[in-house]
């Protein structure tokens, strides 16, 4: 006789919080702190097998608490992307930052929850470190609105509450618009940025692999994207020049800047803004970990961002050129600006090109249209 073999009953996906696992955010000094000693989260180094544990165990639902500080103790409102109708994640603004004529958009690097710099630094440093917390209140005490993105929040669970591919490892349904977290950084430029006449003039922050996604921006939808950036703070960028036009490598060289920090062999490299196009601020770093890097150059960034957003978008950049190009030679195209009527404030910037050999797409990359 046949018989039909069952089929695999998935266990449910549960989600613990940091209160279930015996821990807290203080909200003093923003420690992790054990709910039964006090004492702050710290790696055993002399048990690693049970230390790795706990560290998996606490990641996502220290994360998940730092998503309830923003909307609970900063008070950001979080808007459903696409739509509440739809499978959706949320970024998250502080009131009337859609409305403002000066916006500034954090963005995260590969992995993370929405306002989440790093893992490791929020559980061994706190809030304070791990965290865009300060950056959205030192931003706020400027007057200059806040939106922080949430890219990797690409698929909600069958019980409808949105995950990382890192958080959810069962069947999802995908977040329209947010496929992936270059896709969630389009979708949210053109659904409440772009046309959105209230916001005059916007300035980003983007960490690590969250610099691809801006420069996308830049190639792909140029013209309408220098009309309202006034400046990029990357931080750790990893995004490259390959396939930009001379619109954008200008563009570039007068309205972004990387920060970097330095760790011993480090010092003097300047490989970096050969690569990104872009001046490079280097901060010195003493701890031992790049992942403290944004908190490093929190006052830096936050001077810059505010001299970009007084400043506004830089004149005439449409004119620059295209977003999309052949690789083209930076030095060349500044020595042609130069030599024409610009006012756009940028005279020269050294060592920087674009890589050779890159082309043009033919279909353009306007996906997230």
């Amino acid at each position: 006789m046949f018989v039909r073999p069952k089929k695999p009953v998935p266990e449910p996906h549960v989600r613990h919080s940091l209160a279930d696992l015996g821990y807290h955010i203080d909200p003093e000094d923003g420690l992790i702190r054990s709910t039964r000693t006090n004492q702050p989260y710290a790696f055993s180094e002399s048990d690693k097998r049970h230390a790795t544990e706990l560290y998996r165990q606490l990641v996502h639902p220290a994360s998940r608490a730092l998503l309830a500080l923003l909307t609970d103790t900063l008070h950001m409102d979080a808007i459903p992307i696409p739509s509440s109708t739809q499978p959706h994640c949320f970024v998250y603004a502080t009131p009337r930052a859609l409305s403002s004529q000066q916006l500034a958009v954090l963005i995260v690097g590969h992995g993370t929850f929405a306002g989440v710099w790093a893992w490791n630094t929020l559980l061994k440093h706190g809030v304070h470190q791990g965290s865009m917390v300060d950056y959205i209140r030192a931003l706020e005490q400027r007057g200059i609105g806040v939106l922080v993105l949430n890219p990797n929040m690409n698929v909600v669970a069958p019980d409808g509450v949105a995950e990382s591919h890192s958080s959810f490892t069962g069947r999802g349904t995908e977040i329209r618009g947010s496929e992936t977290a270059d896709e969630h950084v389009g979708f949210v430029w053109s659904q409440l940025l772009r046309d959105n006449s209230a916001v005059h003039r916007i300035a980003f922050v983007a960490y690590n692999t969250a610099g691809n996604a801006v420069v996308d921006l830049l190639r792909y939808d140029y013209t309408r994207f220098v009309e309202k950036a006034a400046g990029v703070a990357f931080i750790e960028s990893t995004h490259s020049l390959f396939d930009l036009g001379r619109g954008s490598l200008v563009w570039l060289a007068g309205a972004a800047q990387n920060w970097q920090t330095q760790m011993g062999q480090d010092a003097g490299d300047t490989s970096t803004a050969d690569r990104l196009g872009c001046l490079v601020v280097a901060v010195e770093n003493t701890t031992e970990s790049r992942e403290m890097t944004p908190a490093l150059c929190r006052e830096g960034i936050v001077e810059y961002l505010a001299a970009c957003l007084e400043r506004g978008p830089l004149p005439n950049a449409a004119d620059f050129g295209p977003g999309q190009g052949q690789g083209e030679n930076l030095a060349q195209a500044m020595d042609e600006l130069s030599d024409s009527d610009n006012d756009g404030g940028i005279d020269s910037l050294d060592s920087v090109e674009a890589v050779q050999g890159s082309h043009v797409r033919e279909d353009g990359y306007i996906g997230w249209d």
